[in-house]
Formats: C-alpha cells, sequence, structure tokens
C-alpha cells in the first residue's frame, strides 16, 4: 500500500473476451481507484457506500487501506 495518495487504474474482462494470437480484449470495463492512506468519511465527505451507479465512496476509511472507490456503471 502506498504511504502517499495513488491511484490505481483496473481494466478488466471475461476471459472470453481476450484472443491471445491477436493480443486483443473487447468488452473491457475500467474502474477507478484513489489511495488515501488514513482518509476518513469526514476528511474527505465521501460516504461509506454509493448511492447511484458510479458514485465515488470511501472504501476501509481510517486505515493504511483507505482508498477511493468509482466503479462507473456498467453498459
Amino acid at each position: 500500500m502506498p504511504d502517499a495518495p495513488a491511484a490505481l487504474y483496473v481494466l478488466t474482462a471475461d476471459k472470453a473476451d481476450y484472443d491471445a494470437s491477436k493480443g486483443k480484449v473487447d468488452n473491457t470495463y475500467l474502474r477507478y481507484v484513489v489511495y488515501i492512506p488514513w482518509a476518513t468519511e469526514e476528511s474527505t465527505g465521501l460516504a461509506l457506500k454509493p448511492d447511484v451507479p458510479g458514485m465515488p465512496w470511501i472504501m476501509d476509511p481510517g486505515t493504511h487501506r483507505a482508498h477511493i472507490m468509482i466503479s462507473p456503471p456498467k453498459k
């Protein structure tokens, strides 16, 4: 885990959407994570769970693992 704020971009897809022979991936999904060690709901103003799809929220608040989750709605 980082000691200072850091970003992580997570690109995923189903195994069936990966064509190794062509080096191609279809139907990907991108979500974002911003690590902010020791941040809390109070210090960020973020909710503990998303109220609507795609809403940023804080996970593991108050710990060294605190991070903002941003998961756009899947198509």
